[in-house]
């Protein structure tokens, strides 16, 4: 597994909703995680634990975000942030929100790739360290990049990050392309199906891996959630797509093996 303080590592996941509140509670409650709140001059952030383990984060929309559509944010992590930025838009990227410091003394920009996916790069603040994916209920398991262009966002990302695509057939016949970096598995990504609506951008993914799907798909259903997949038998284990209440993208997973 990738360490988490390797450049090009994926180290975090956050979610800015309008209804910070209500995504607490759905959270904590299909995962069983615990939560710290963090008071901060953004406002407060919360922290779902697994655990002693950080899991993920959650927060409410800034004022210039409201109206926008409540999304989970991919962080990556970067020795010099504005070296990476630099990089980014050198790839064809574009940069939403230019590097800025949060509490912890980090530093974050938040960007997209040429394709259109958001996601942030994470540089500074105390270095992370062992692997942040694992197949323990509640934590993040993979991160997955849906687009319509993958030779494009395949160029951007060994450019930026240095992740090497390996592409191979599914047994659907459709085609997954999984980046490593230094032999070791990073993310997935896979071609925007065509019956995918034409205003839904190429976005990033978090999975949850989770004891049983299917029980977890009902229990997100019963606290509010939408099923925009079923659970379904793939060869390494089950996965759904989900919806929490305030409109939020996620999967969950069972079957993983880190």
């Amino acid at each position: 597994m990738i360490d988490a303080g390797t450049y090009g590592g994926i180290n975090w996941t956050d979610l800015s909703t309008p209804n910070v509140s209500d995504s607490v509670h759905f959270y904590r409650d299909l995962f069983g995680w615990s939560i710290d709140t963090n008071k901060t001059p953004m406002g407060d952030y919360y922290v779902g634990k697994v655990g002693e383990f950080e899991a993920a984060g959650m927060m409410e929309q800034d004022t210039e975000s409201q109206g926008t559509s409540a999304m989970w944010t991919t962080f990556v992590f970067v020795e010099d942030i504005d070296a990476a930025v630099a990089k980014v838009t050198g790839a064809g990227g574009q940069i939403f929100t230019p590097p800025f410091e949060i509490p912890n003394g980090a530093k974050v920009a938040v960007v997209a790739d040429p394709t259109g996916a958001m996601f942030a790069v994470i540089a500074g603040g105390e270095r992370p360290s062992g692997a942040y994916l694992s197949a323990e209920h509640g934590r993040v398991c993979w991160f997955e990049l849906m687009t319509r262009d993958a030779m494009a966002a395949e160029s951007f990302y060994s450019a930026v990050f240095d992740w090497k695509p390996v592409t191979e057939p599914t047994a659907t016949g459709t085609e997954y392309t999984v980046f490593k970096l230094a032999d070791e598995d990073v993310a997935g990504m896979i071609e925007m199906p065509a019956e995918v609506p034409a205003e839904v951008p190429a976005h990033w993914t978090p999975y949850f891996a989770v004891d049983d799907c299917a029980a977890a798909e009902r229990r997100a259903v019963d606290l509010g959630g939408m099923v925009l997949m079923p659970t379904t038998q793939i060869e390494i284990g089950r996965f759904a797509v989900i919806a929490d209440p305030t409109g939020a993208k996620f999967e969950l997973m069972d079957g993983v093996t880190t």
